[in-house]
């Protein structure tokens, strides 16, 4: 059996949901769009974040690390088609990252960085920020993932410029970690540090791809989404039938978050 490959954004600049469809405009008033300056055509999106308050917002660390310097990165709020100027929109550039202390580089735990923007963003009907989870809780059954990411189940990315969305279930961490290793040979996951998405039956070809990286995977509770994934890395092709998709578990980080933005 060909082995699937691994993707995380570092990698390329490909991005999917798939198995999902486009979004209602302007529901998801938290996820950035983080845009790098291209020389061929204009601004290109390459991950999501997710808005923490009006300075901070909370992305993938292999989205930033060893990448651009903060000061390519362009980031963009309210937006729901990537390829147009919409009057949503807020447009701020990036003071610095603060990428988690023990990411090592590539796939694998601690896959969180900060973002402070240069200037706040203002909080409205268009833009807002998200909750975090409570400290060490543990996400279960139905969550949401929401990006920019491709929606192709091939090698080939179809790039979308509207805001997807797709339900997802949370998988049980061991029967994810014995997938993983099964598939890759490898065991790249972190109790601690990691949460997984995945088909419970093959027909159910939801997942997220590389360039979704960085963005937001969510829980309503009460009305009011919450947190509780930040999307780390999966296997090309997405949507791969019994393969997870990886997030970095954002309830065992909340004290890391608080210490970096009080400092």
């Amino acid at each position: 059996i060909q082995r699937p490959s691994v993707w995380s954004d570092s990698s390329s600049f490909e991005t999917r949901v798939v198995g999902g469809n486009e979004a209602p405009k302007g529901l998801y008033k938290f996820i950035l769009s983080l845009q790098v300056k291209s020389l061929f055509s204009g601004n290109q999106h390459f991950c999501g974040a997710s808005i923490l308050n009006a300075q901070w917002a909370l992305t993938a660390a292999h989205c930033v690390y060893n990448t651009y310097s903060a000061s390519k990165i362009i980031v963009k709020a309210g937006k729901f088609d990537v390829k147009r100027t919409e009057t949503t929109e807020q447009i701020v550039k990036l003071d610095k990252f603060i990428i988690h202390e023990n990411y090592k580089g590539g796939v694998g735990p601690y896959d969180i960085a900060l973002l402070k923007l240069a200037t706040p963003l203002t909080l409205n009907e268009n833009v807002q920020a998200i909750a975090l989870p409570e400290l060490n809780s543990e996400p279960t059954g139905q969550v949401w993932l929401c990006g920019w990411g491709s929606t192709s189940t091939t090698n080939t990315p179809v790039m979308p410029s509207t805001l997807q969305h797709v339900m997802m279930t949370i998988m049980n961490f061991k029967s994810c970690n014995q997938t993983v290793i099964k598939m890759t040979g490898s065991a790249p996951l972190d109790d601690k540090s990691n949460v997984c998405t995945g088909p419970l039956s093959s027909s159910e070809l939801n997942s997220a791809c590389s360039g979704d990286s960085g963005g937001p995977l969510f829980k309503i509770i009460n009305g009011k989404p919450i947190l509780v994934g930040i999307v780390s890395w999966g296997m090309i092709p997405c949507g791969i039938s019994g393969a997870p998709s990886v997030f970095t578990k954002v309830s065992s980080f909340n004290p890391w978050i608080q210490q970096k933005m009080s400092q």
